[in-house]
């Protein structure tokens, strides 16, 4: 009897141990990032939409860079208003890897895009946009 007790008493304690631990980890998970990014690109174009979700109170860089890190585009987001929606044509572009770097100063978020041509070259040069 006494042995059908403990093993019932340290099954209690490892049932509970793990309900302690997955409460913590939800805790931890719950805690409200600055800013959240979501990008895609418009249908049979070369634009790329950026959307912003931040907290109010935050500035935000947007910063549009090459392969060698050189800015191509710099945009800030103001404190005010908790979203952002932004365009960005890259048609201009050659082919090659882009990134977009968004930053609060302390939190720092890059999407990569691929810009090319089709091969081989029709007259119309189809290009696309691909990101990782």
């Amino acid at each position: 009897m006494k042995s059908i007790v403990k093993t019932f008493a340290i099954a209690l304690c490892s049932v509970l141990s793990f309900f302690a631990n997955a409460a913590d980890k939800n805790e931890a998970t719950n805690i409200q990032k600055p800013f959240a990014v979501g990008m895609y690109q418009t249908i049979n174009t070369l634009q790329m939409n950026i959307l912003i979700e931040k907290l109010e109170g935050k500035n935000l860089s947007i910063s549009l860079k090459n392969e060698k890190g050189e800015v191509l585009v710099n945009e800030y987001v103001g404190k005010k208003g908790t979203t952002y929606r932004g365009k960005f044509d890259l048609s201009e572009l050659e082919d090659g890897k882009y990134s977009f770097e968004i930053t609060d100063g302390a939190t720092k978020i890059v999407k990569t895009v691929n810009v090319g041509t089709v091969s081989p070259v029709p007259a119309s040069a189809d290009r696309f946009i691909s990101m990782n």
